[in-house]
């Protein structure tokens, strides 16, 4: 059972353990299944790294629309000491040593780069970086529902242990009212009969221990996948295992939904929609880009010179700028097309995945549907057997009232009553994992409650 697995893998860490939430007042705080499920939403390592993959990606959005406007606007600015240099090439310095007093120089360069025309590459690029927030969206939902799958396998696991701890302590208690009335001294008691209801005692409390121990461990369990302290105790709003109402469309209607909704679904579609961008990006390399670039520089030494000849460079004394128009064309043809080639392969590899994607929801859909069928008819099977037993264990006390040699018939009775109350529950249990699925699978939830998944 998937529920006694996941059990199983983390019982070396959480044995013993019983989360909690308190309210100031000391006592536990009832926690519903959608509050769990928000807190998991809050707490849990993988929704978590999913959430922050998608400001990854909003910020890889961010800057391709940053790419439009600006992409280069620097400016550098440094000083220092040199020489000084006082005259013109006229009238050089008497001292051509070039042993001369320091004085400041400051110089100061401004530059942009404004695309005008790049023949959709940039464009492409920002749908593409839109479509990635997309799909770590569908991944943030898609671990969302992972996560919601596993807190309500806990969630009713802790009920259904709840329930056969209680079963269990109140049929052996029943059961030892009676044991002081069989005797072997009773000529009416038959001899086997005091050995057959000790040996029930001692099956039913071996079962309880057993149910108290699941039930502390699926405790400790559902509390750390929330996030529950696991210092102090918590408690469940509801108090039993019920099943779940809710409204199951047609298979046709569950497919609809699912690929509305479906993350990763969403996910393979938002993916080609990135790798198709990504591949009119790079077939847009072809061309040449159109860019406007300008710029100012500016430079003071106060101990040389200004050198007003045009013909003469002054790197210490300059105030200039231009604009002008640009245009870069590559011509690694050969490096372009491999990176065309590369983003088509991609989006081919997506492409393939979607034409099998459809028939692969359709059939998870109609295995899950068949799934949660099959749990509604359990449930009305085990739910008319719980009844004719109860009938029996009634006429079994009746019968034992009038003659307590029928010990044997009640102490039957009652494990009949033990086995159809356990699999009344555990089939109430797989009924709303058997839901909980068929949310997972379809993407929304099915409940009455309205309730996201």
């Amino acid at each position: 059972m998937m529920l006694m697995r996941t059990l199983l893998i983390i019982l070396p860490f959480f044995l013993g353990a019983i989360s909690a939430a308190a309210d100031p007042m000391g006592a536990p705080a009832p926690f519903s299944l959608e509050q769990l499920l928000k807190r998991a939403w809050e707490h849990n390592t993988d929704v978590a790294v999913a959430r922050w993959r998608v400001d990854g990606a909003r910020a890889q959005l961010k800057e391709a629309r940053a790419a439009y406007v600006l992409p280069r606007l620097r400016l550098e600015s440094f000083g220092g000491l040199i020489p000084d240099a006082e005259g013109d090439i006229f009238n050089p310095p008497g001292d051509t040593s070039g042993v001369r007093p320091l004085g400041p120089f400051v110089q100061a360069e401004f530059q942009f780069i404004q695309p005008l025309y790049t023949f959709g590459q940039l464009a492409n690029l920002n749908v593409a970086a839109s479509a990635g927030v997309d799909v770590e969206r569908a991944e943030l939902a898609e671990s969302r529902l992972q996560v919601a799958a596993q807190v309500k396998e806990l969630y009713y696991g802790v009920l259904l242990a709840q329930d056969l701890s209680d079963l269990a302590g109140r049929l052996r208690g029943e059961l030892e009212k009676w044991e002081s009335q069989v005797s072997f001294d009773d000529p009416d008691i038959p001899l086997s009969a005091p050995y057959k209801l000790r040996l029930a005692l001692i099956e039913l409390g071996n079962r309880e221990r057993e149910v108290v121990d699941a039930l502390a461990l699926a405790r400790a369990a559902l509390a750390w996948k929330v996030g529950l302290d696991e210092k102090a105790p918590y408690t469940l709003v509801e108090s039993w295992l019920a099943p779940v109402n809710a409204d199951v469309p047609s298979i046709d209607a569950l497919l609809e939904s699912a690929i509305a909704h479906r993350p990763d679904w969403q996910k393979l579609l938002a993916g080609i929609a990135a790798r198709s961008a990504q591949e009119q990006a790079a077939r847009s390399a072809y061309y040449p880009q159109v860019f406007l670039v300008g710029g100012l520089r500016y430079a003071n030494a106060p101990g040389r010179t200004d050198q007003h000849n045009p013909f003469v460079k002054d790197e210490y004394n300059l105030f200039s700028g231009a604009v002008a128009i640009g245009l870069r064309q590559s011509f690694e043809w050969g490096m372009l097309g491999a990176q065309v080639d590369r983003a088509r392969s991609k989006r081919l590899q997506l492409e393939a995945r979607r034409q099998t994607a459809m028939q692969a929801i359709r059939l998870e859909i109609e295995a899950a549907h068949g799934e949660f069928q099959r749990s509604q008819q359990k449930i009305e099977g085990a739910l008319e057997a719980r009844n004719l037993v109860r009938e029996w264990v009634q006429i079994a006390r009746e019968d034992f009232d009038l003659d307590p040699s029928q010990i044997k018939e009640l102490v039957s009775a009652f494990e009949a009553l033990a086995g159809s109350e356990e699999t009344y529950y555990r089939t109430i249990f797989d009924h709303n994992i058997a839901l909980a699925h068929l949310e997972q699978v379809v993407g929304v939830s099915l409940a009455d409650t309205g309730e996201a998944p």
